[in-house]
């Protein structure tokens, strides 16, 4: 049986795009960090994502926040809170909250969070890391 010519160009039309996914999943290596980061340093290529992890309590409203980053070398991305499990609906309850980053260019910055409310300018927490991208 001769294929159609629409099954033809579907083939190639999913062939094609699951070329540029690959090739964009080995674009970069993805590295975490979390809270026994805090102070230290990592090393990146142009290319790679960082992704800082930290515990959190926005049912709170507190949330970590950049207080500096040379977004030039290290561009913020995205960031999501995902709360712990609370089968019992507790009150205050934590979480996670997650910051990816992309490594654009060499150089050196330092990633600085501070934990606050954002209507208080009252600073209860901080997060330093150094990133060196080559």
């Amino acid at each position: 049986m001769k294929p159609t010519r629409t099954a033809v160009v579907v083939s190639i039309a999913l062939l094609v795009a699951l070329t540029a996914a690959l090739a964009a999943a080995c674009n970069g290596t993805v590295v975490t960090a979390g809270a026994a980061y805090n102070g230290k340093s990592v090393s990146l290529h142009v290319g790679d994502q960082l992704v800082v992890s930290l515990k959190t309590n926005a049912t709170t409203g507190y949330a970590w926040k950049i207080r500096s980053v040379k977004k030039a070398v290290l561009k913020p991305h995205a960031t999501k809170y995902v709360p712990d499990a609370n089968p019992n609906k507790l009150a205050g309850a934590g979480g996670v909250y997650t910051l990816r980053l992309n490594a654009l260019a060499k150089g050196t910055t330092t990633l600085r969070l501070k934990y606050m409310r954002s209507w208080s300018a009252e600073n209860t927490g901080s997060y330093t890391l150094r990133v060196v991208v080559s």
